[in-house]
């Protein structure tokens, strides 16, 4: 790709929040996920359900978080702990490294969305049952507003509460980048969280329209009888959700797995006579440079003969329309991952 593609892609970050289901008689899922839907205005994917996230802000990688860590004891050398073990501990004098800054992206984003703050006081910083802390006593609806009109007034917030964001609940689960077809392109990490109890939510009201706490399952039939639309990534890593039914058990795998790293999911999309398709890396029809095309790709078949143009390895989404997905995959998943359920199967 090259350097001026790459300008135009924005660093961003998604959290796949998970929290219990502590109903008397939950689902055949012991735990649901929060999503919310954008606003019918939103500048990018109106009205579809998405995690909570966001772009990341010069502040999320800003070494003067370093001197807040610091009053915890929290130095170069311990905040390596989150890093590839490529990465040297000294570039955090001028920046912080991405597996911090994307991290803070994630948890400053959620709580500007969704009014739920994950963080560590003095007590818990120490907490090693790998599940999320969140806060809830202070005036959340003023710190909201307040962060979402300037983001650099989320350490202002962590200052004044005494508190740590929950760097360390966070567990690397994929990264998404935008099609070439989009003028709005962006490179998502996704983190995923657990909650041993559900927070309460704060919308807000300039971003969001709804919002949900339901099992993955329950999104995904949703989603086939056309009353909510997930975007392809969404819809993707949910029903890679569906291998756990416990949120131990994900949980767990998540917590294990994130060392292991993960692939970058770059989308090609192709026109076909019936729908679309999401070449995915792997396949065997995926392209050598994903970005040749600022247009869908025409072939001139149907999705099944398109399809069939694969000698061996499929991964791939078939698109109908917004609601009628299909996901076609026969590869091994690369990073100790997991590859999603068909929810139809289920």
């Amino acid at each position: 790709m090259s350097k001026q593609a790459l300008a135009k892609i924005r660093q961003s970050a998604s959290l796949i929040l998970l929290a219990k289901d502590n109903r008397a008689a939950p689902s055949c899922y012991d735990y649901n996920a929060l999503l919310f839907t954008r606003h019918s205005k939103s500048s990018f994917m109106p009205d579809s359900s998405v995690f909570p996230g966001g772009v990341c802000e010069a502040i999320d990688s800003s070494p003067v978080w370093l001197k807040h860590f610091q009053r915890y004891d929290i130095n170069a050398a311990k905040l390596q702990q989150l890093f590839p073990v490529s990465v040297s501990p000294n570039t955090l004098d001028e920046t912080l490294n991405a597996a911090v800054s994307l991290r803070l992206t994630a948890l400053r984003e959620t709580f500007e969305e969704m009014g739920i703050l994950l963080c560590r006081d003095r007590k818990t910083l120490t907490s090693t049952d790998g599940y999320a802390q969140f806060n809830e006593q202070f005036d959340r609806k003023h710190w909201q507003h307040v962060v979402h009109n300037d983001a650099s007034k989320f350490l202002t917030l962590c200052e004044e509460l005494d508190v740590l964001p929950d760097l360390w609940a966070l567990h690397e689960w994929s990264a998404w980048r935008t099609p070439s077809t989009f003028k709005k392109r962006f490179e998502t990490a996704f983190f995923l969280a657990a909650l041993k109890t559900q927070p309460q939510v704060l919308t807000e009201p300039n971003e969001v329209k709804d919002y949900a706490w339901r099992d993955p399952l329950e999104y995904l039939q949703a989603t086939l009888q056309k009353k909510l639309w997930l975007p392809p990534p969404q819809y993707y890593e949910l029903s890679r959700c569906l291998n756990f039914q416990t949120l131990e058990e994900l949980r767990n795998f998540a917590q294990k797995r994130a060392s292991m790293g993960y692939v970058l999911t770059h989308p090609v999309m192709y026109k076909c006579t019936d729908g679309l398709v999401h070449l995915l890396p792997g396949d065997d029809m995926y392209p050598e440079d994903p970005d040749a095309s600022n247009d869908k790709i025409e072939t001139g078949l149907s999705t099944e003969e398109f399809r069939s143009l694969a000698k061996k390895n499929l991964h791939r989404s078939e698109h109908k329309n917004q609601h009628e997905s299909q996901l076609h995959i026969n590869i091994k998943p690369a990073n100790g991952h997991v590859n999603p359920i068909d929810p139809r199967s289920l």
